[in-house]
């Protein structure tokens, strides 16, 4: 008989988390009887899309997470992220749980309320995955923990991304920013970059996708800068691959990271990548996919540089889908996961 592994999310929305969840699920359902648990909102149709049991929650509580383990009867619990971790060992003190940790925030460093609430929490966990080596250097308060932590790093399902990038792209961008609209991601500097950018060049066109908190606030910056003919907002987009296959470079300015989907996603469709310089990127990004920047000059600079070499882009590409192959190994990334829930 298989085990039943529930995953549980704390967002309604879809962002890298969930990406790797539902590619987990997707990839290790002839293993075991896998399901995805959060609230009820626009991750629905993405799994209903993708043939994904989905068992939904009106809020993340400590209640509700018990209400679904009562229904389903899981022997594991896949938690993601700091949120849906702390709330299920609330919630069970029986089930096995594995923290699978996405982010890097900078509490996460230091003796804090934060990082001491999630200390105690990691006496009930089994076992802890992060997504880069750099990840699991940076949590030094947790050292006593580091037998049980695994570094697993994220990779996408090449095969079902490129099905969804067949369906018809009405544009074709130079310029991608996809992400999340929060600070985080500081999308307000990719519209600054943007701005300088158009300057030397009028006909740049560049796109935005995503949703968040900073939506208005991104499109009033558009329209004080009257970059409205070389940015397109588009919000958030259930399917964004026809627009990242269509589109020559992404650039990422987060502030912080993980270890980021959209950047593989990016080298898999052999998308040159501008990023900024955040920790454990350099496992990703190099000289010949891409560049990492310090500041605002070095992304318009090299931007620059980009669109005006067709063969710099081209080499860039043709390292983008070398790199990609690097980094996306399925069998490795099954095992890795199939090693995990044997072991708890």
């Amino acid at each position: 008989m298989k085990k039943r592994v529930l995953h549980v999310l704390s967002s309604k929305d879809i962002a890298g988390a969930e990406n790797v969840a539902m590619c987990v699920i997707s990839n290790l359902s002839e293993s075991f009887d896998l399901a995805y648990s959060s609230p009820k909102g626009e991750i629905e149709r993405k799994l209903f899309n993708r043939g994904i049991e989905y068992q939904p929650i009106d809020k993340l509580t400590v209640r509700h997470i018990r209400k679904v383990i009562k229904v389903w009867k899981p022997d594991i619990i896949h938690a993601h992220d700091f949120t849906a971790t702390i709330k299920c060992a609330l919630a069970t003190f029986l089930i096995p749980i594995v923290s699978h940790i996405h982010q890097n925030p900078k509490w996460i460093k230091k003796i804090n309320v934060y990082s001491f609430i999630f200390f105690l929490t990691c006496l009930r966990l089994n076992k802890i995955i992060v997504v880069s080596p750099a990840m699991k250097e940076m949590m030094s308060p947790f050292r006593l923990f580091w037998k049980k932590t695994k570094v697993i790093k994220n990779i996408v399902d090449v095969n079902w991304i490129k099905e969804m990038a067949a369906w018809p792209a009405e544009k074709n961008y130079d310029v991608l920013f996809l992400g999340r609209l929060e600070e985080v991601k500081d999308p307000s500097k990719f519209i600054r970059i943007i701005s300088y950018i158009a300057e030397k060049n009028p006909k740049v066109k560049a796109v935005m996708v995503g949703g968040g908190s900073l939506e208005n606030r991104c499109k009033e910056l558009v329209n004080e800068a009257s970059l409205q003919k070389n940015i397109d907002m588009l919000g958030y987009l259930d399917n964004p691959y026809p627009i990242l296959y269509n589109s020559k470079i992404l650039v990422m300015t987060s502030i912080s990271e993980g270890l980021p989907m959209v950047v593989i996603e990016a080298l898999a469709f052999g998308k040159p990548v501008i990023v900024s310089c955040l920790e454990g990127i350099e496992s990703l990004v190099d000289r010949s996919c891409g560049f990492i920047c310090k500041d605002e000059s070095d992304f318009i600079a090299r931007i620059h540089e980009i669109l005006n070499s067709t063969s710099l882009y081209e080499n860039l590409s043709n390292g983008a889908l070398i790199k990609a192959k690097q980094i996306i190994d399925m069998n490795r990334f099954k095992e890795e996961f199939k090693q995990v829930y044997e072991s708890v």
